[in-house]
């Protein structure tokens, strides 16, 4: 649950999508890609997490392990603070075959705001769970 109405981009022949919005300061975005097999979601996990983290810049807490309910079980299913000059929070999760990732971004860190966005996610029907 977005706090503001996202935009929607997606690639269908790559198999990913983005949704993002900005508001009070902050942007949101949840982005998604499917892996052609669920045994690649932990490598990719960690790629993501790595990247992005290194493509926001500026000091990284430890990161914390991060769950949605109805996720698939991973070890690299983390969450991260990062606190450059445009502190972040990210996090990285999978659900079978497809992962997630989840940022928060803007020019002052607000611990509520990402407590309330990262966890409000949850699947579109009882059907996906």
């Amino acid at each position: 649950m977005f706090p503001c109405k996202p935009e929607f981009q997606s690639r269908p022949e790559a198999h990913m999508g983005l949704a993002r919005c900005e508001a009070a300061g902050q942007e949101f975005s949840l982005s998604w890609a499917a892996l052609p097999d669920p045994t690649l979601a932990t490598a990719a996990l960690k790629q993501m997490r790595a990247a992005l983290a290194g493509k926001l810049g500026g000091p990284a807490e430890a990161p914390q392990p991060f769950k949605v309910p109805g996720m698939t079980p991973n070890e690299e299913a983390l969450s991260q603070r990062l606190s450059g000059q445009r502190p972040a929070h990210l996090a990285v999760f999978s659900k079978g075959a497809v992962v997630y990732q989840v940022v928060m971004s803007g020019a002052k860190a607000n611990d509520t705001a990402w407590e309330g966005f990262a966890g409000s996610i949850q699947w579109p029907n009882a059907a996906q769970r």
